[in-house]
């Protein structure tokens, strides 16, 4: 018998397949539109739970994973169904513009200088820096941070937006891009958003990249941190979950705050 979905004041509850409805699909995005925080990934079973306080009418859920086309429904709607099933996205690869040069652009210094620690338990917030490139179209294959997490899992959300006065405003993506990282030091190693499946051509020269932590679970351990790691001063935009209207904030160049690691891997 499939799990349904069931729809409480605090709390969504459901389960995800790939393609035939039999096979379980993990690790796929889940969140209402619209209201930041409120986002999950199914588990190895397919399984997920949401937390949304109040739903609303007008809510609308959206499920979503690289290489399958993503499912949005009102979540009023979602909550009468026995399952979600996703479909495979079929490419038609003519006139496939192929891109040969490759470049790293963003931080340059490989040793953590600043870092700042994350209020996870407020998730919705946001923070990166805007890029600027001289190409007409590229792809972006990964995108590497650095972090320090004494927590035992985080997920996090990448974010790439177009600019819009000065300021980050709406998704480039329409599916979301999550990545699950484990215990680490600051100095140990590296995480990475891989791109490489989206197969995404970029025509926006300056864009946004920004990295939202949805939740942090640490078992029974007790209290656990996540810190955005840094190694360079400059502006850097940031936003926090638990303001009105969730504003965008500049950094001060000269403040180590709220800084953050970003490079991204090209191919033009």
């Amino acid at each position: 018998m499939i799990p349904g979905i069931v729809l409480s004041q605090t709390t969504i509850e459901g389960k995800v397949f790939y393609r035939d409805g039999a096979t379980p699909a993990p690790f796929v995005n889940v969140e209402i539109l619209n209201r930041p925080g409120t986002a999950t990934m199914t588990n190895f079973k397919g399984d997920f739970s949401l937390r949304v306080g109040d739903s609303k009418k007008t809510d609308t859920i959206l499920i979503s994973s690289v290489g399958y086309t993503s499912i949005k429904l009102p979540l009023h709607i979602a909550a009468k169904r026995s399952a979600f099933v996703l479909n495979e996205i079929v490419k038609n690869l003519n006139g496939v513009t192929v891109f040969n040069s490759h470049e790293m652009v963003g931080s340059q210094s490989e040793s953590v200088g600043f870092y700042r620690n994350w209020n996870h338990e407020n998730s919705g917030g946001e923070i990166g820096r805007i890029f600027n490139l001289p190409h007409e179209r590229f792809k972006i294959d990964k995108i590497r941070l650095k972090a320090g997490n004494t927590c035992d899992t985080c997920l996090l959300r990448l974010h790439i937006r177009y600019v819009e006065d000065g300021e980050p405003g709406e998704e480039i993506f329409t599916d979301s891009i999550g990545l699950l990282v484990n215990r680490l030091s600051l100095d140990s190693k590296v995480s990475e958003f891989d791109l490489t499946p989206y197969d995404f051509t970029f025509t926006e020269k300056t864009f946004f990249v920004g990295v939202e932590v949805l939740s942090c679970r640490n078992g029974k351990k007790g209290n656990c941190t996540f810190s955005f790691a840094g190694t360079e001063k400059g502006v850097y935009l940031y936003r926090n979950s638990n303001e009105e209207e969730a504003k965008w904030h500049a950094t001060n160049p000269a403040d180590d705050n709220y800084t953050i690691y970003l490079k991204l891997f090209l191919r033009f």
